[in-house]
């Protein structure tokens, strides 16, 4: 164990995360925040080669569960393929799964194999190139030209079975989604009782919420985004937050459970439409749902968003948008983006710092204490300083790393990123 780095707020540290986590406080940390390895032999690369990912994951879920608050949030980046292993490790440590929130995207790359061409290669059979062609090498048979005006020869079948199974591929679709799974450590009695008690608990929703354009033209909505908080209404429920005034959408909409890029959400857009968000005077804006509802929680007045998300866009107005260009995706894209690195950074799988930083405000209070036990390049100890410093939360961070080689020095590259911020 050596710690790298340190800041008037938070720990690099380099050794191992499982050693170091079992020094650490019980009950003392409010939220983790980790990119684990997705077991998937990545690029050939060590670290993500676990041999038992199930077994990977508990050994790390038990100390992780000792030292968090109860109440407190842990969230953890998956893959589609390996996540359900890591989801029952943690389960079985004793934590809840609450969540899960999805990061959709349109760079993802396919890496299926042509069946039809395996065929072909089994027996020998090499598919002739156009005259506009000619190999000019790499294991994957690389073609000048490819990819422009093929000629009428390239790529045709020349076995039966070829044949047969032309425009087959090996398992898989398009990447373009990434889970990340929120757990939570069982509460102390209710909410509040254990709020009161461990400072932890609640997803700060308001901090997290998807903004929209006060005036003028919202071009990501397609249309105008504006809000009113002139009309506030009671809240229609008996408990809680009964008799209160509550404001209509200053902050914005309540946050999904589903991120996109631009790119996606200009599909999405394009294959919704364009149309005006419900809020106003009308009897669907009353209680809720008016006149559709029956009993106790049908109500004259008008709902809490009455007057307030009237905009007008297509649908992906109501997901958290991070542009592509601060996101690269883990498996199928690992050449980072220079902007999101940083200079000299080689790890591949850098995440961005929007993302990350909107996990930690929703499941970590103000002034509270956060770790990533998997830090790779330090994106969550550098968000954590960018948001002292720039919106005053005040967090205590600590960061593990195991890899700082020659060949990875990752620790070294995480200081570096974070000494920029301080």
């Amino acid at each position: 164990m050596e710690v790298i780095y340190k800041t008037n707020n938070g720990r690099l540290i380099h050794g191992d995360n499982i050693e170091i986590i079992k020094k650490l406080k019980e009950n003392s940390i409010h939220s983790c925040i980790s990119d684990f390895p997705y077991d998937l032999s990545f690029m050939g690369k060590k670290w993500d080669t676990t041999g038992n990912f199930y077994e990977w994951c508990k050994l790390r879920a038990e100390p992780l569960y000792r030292i968090i608050k109860p109440g407190g949030y842990v969230c953890i980046f998956g893959h589609p393929k390996t996540n359900h292993r890591m989801k029952c490790a943690f389960e079985d440590a004793g934590f809840n799964i609450v969540e899960e929130i999805d990061w959709v995207y349109g760079t993802g790359f396919p890496k299926n194999q042509d069946i039809g061409k395996l065929f072909d290669k089994k027996a020998g059979a090499e598919r002739p190139l156009s005259d506009i062609q000619r190999p000019i090498g790499g294991k994957n048979g690389v073609y000048e030209g490819q990819g422009g005006n093929w000629g009428e020869t390239l790529n045709i079948p020349q076995t039966e079975l070829a044949k047969k199974w032309n425009g087959y591929k090996t398992a898989g679709l398009k990447p373009a989604h990434e889970p990340i799974t929120v757990f939570q450590k069982p509460l102390e009695g209710t909410y509040i009782n254990n709020i009161e008690k461990h400072n932890v608990g609640g997803m700060n929703i308001d901090a997290c919420r998807i903004p929209l354009q006060e005036t003028g033209e919202d071009k990501r909505l397609g249309g105008k985004g504006t809000w009113s908080t002139e009309k506030a209404a009671e809240n229609i429920y008996e408990g809680g937050y009964a008799g209160e005034r509550v404001s209509s959408s200053e902050l914005g909409r309540f946050p999904a459970n589903m991120f996109f890029d631009s790119s996606m959400g200009e599909v999405l857009d394009n294959q919704s439409g364009i149309s005006k968000s419900t809020g106003g005077s009308g009897d669907r804006s009353k209680g809720a749902l008016g006149d559709s509802v029956y009993g106790k929680y049908k109500n004259d007045e008008l709902s809490a968003n009455a007057g307030g998300l009237g905009d007008t866009g297509g649908a992906s107005r109501y997901f958290l948008n991070i542009d592509t260009e601060d996101f690269v995706p883990f498996l199928y894209c690992p050449k980072a983006t220079k902007k999101e690195k940083g200079e000299g950074n080689t790890h591949v799988t850098v995440k961005p710092k929007a993302l990350i930083k909107w996990l930690i405000k929703l499941v970590t209070p103000i002034n509270g204490k956060t770790i990533d036990i998997t830090a790779g390049s330090g994106t969550h100890g550098l968000s954590c300083e960018e948001l002292n410093k720039e919106e005053g939360y005040n967090l205590k961070w600590i960061n593990i790393e195991l890899l700082n080689s020659e060949k990875e020095p990752y620790c070294d590259i995480a200081m570096n990123r974070i000494k920029k911020v301080i």
